[in-house]
């Protein structure tokens, strides 16, 4: 089906609200389903990377560098808690990976005029530096609930059937087991509700260095070019401070429904 959009004005029509009143659950200990937190952590990642620029470009010098953090892996391993464990000592690992956008801004393939001035356009280059690491978390607020593992348990039936009477057996020896052309069994399989990470904060203090600086020539006399060179190959050391939540959707009695109010 295919339908024409109207066109679009200025101004849109007015529409009224009424206030209704919501139907509310039972009096009583409700059972909620809501994400709990199970940790909050700082992880403190070091990075070490080398850029190279494009082909053909000479690099005066940076002029800055934007930057933004993404997560593409947080994962939780851990033990199911044992009944009456404390959350103080249980100890989980948390798998992490992603990578951080860098956009440099820089000057590029300088000329020098006959004053000795330093011409340049501004070029832009974005790249993802990769990383991953396993972070050990000591101490919970919440136990995670679970894993629950599957299980699986074989059953057979009694049988009794006569022995042939060539074999040697008595007549009234009977051969009594398990029928072997039977398969029985009990399976459980539980669905885990699995651990997730809500990012809240990102640091990162970096050096940059280039690694193939040469001198740029050019100029005669006092307008000679003094101290400035130009590089292909830059060398960045970072180190991301990383903050996050560790949460769980689980099952929480609450004594009753208020407001909430986010601290």
């Amino acid at each position: 089906m295919s339908v024409n959009p109207f066109p679009r004005t200025t101004s849109t029509e007015t529409c009224d609200a009424t206030n209704v009143t919501p139907t509310p659950i039972p009096a009583g200990t409700p059972i909620i389903k809501v994400p709990v937190v199970l940790q909050e952590i700082q992880v403190q990642i070091p990075m070490h990377a080398e850029i190279d620029f494009p082909a053909g470009q000479s690099v005066l010098e940076v002029k800055t560098i934007g930057k933004k953090t993404f997560v593409t892996q947080c994962k939780l391993l851990n033990r199911p808690p044992a009944p009456g464990t404390d959350p103080n000592t249980f100890i989980g690992k948390v798998f992490l990976s992603g990578f951080v956008r860098k956009n440099i801004q820089y000057a590029a393939n300088p000329t020098v005029d006959a004053q000795g001035e330093i011409l340049s356009p501004i070029n832009s280059l974005t790249v993802e530096v990769p990383w991953s690491c396993v972070a050990r978390v000591e101490g919970f607020l919440n136990l995670p609930v679970g894993p629950f593992t599957d299980e699986r348990a074989d059953f057979g039936y009694l049988i009794s059937q006569p022995l042939p009477n060539n074999m040697n057996f008595a007549a009234k020896d009977r051969l009594e087991g398990t029928d072997l052309s039977q398969f029985h069994q009990i399976s459980t399989q539980f669905f885990n509700e699995m651990p997730f990470c809500e990012l809240i904060q990102a640091d990162i203090i970096e050096i940059d260095e280039s690694l193939d600086r040469v001198p740029l020539t050019g100029g005669t006399g006092s307008q000679a070019i003094v101290g400035e060179g130009t590089f292909t190959r830059l060398s960045e050391k970072m180190v991301l401070d990383l903050t996050l939540k560790l949460l769980q959707n689980q099952q929480v009695r609450v004594a009753s429904l208020g407001p909430v109010v986010d601290l």
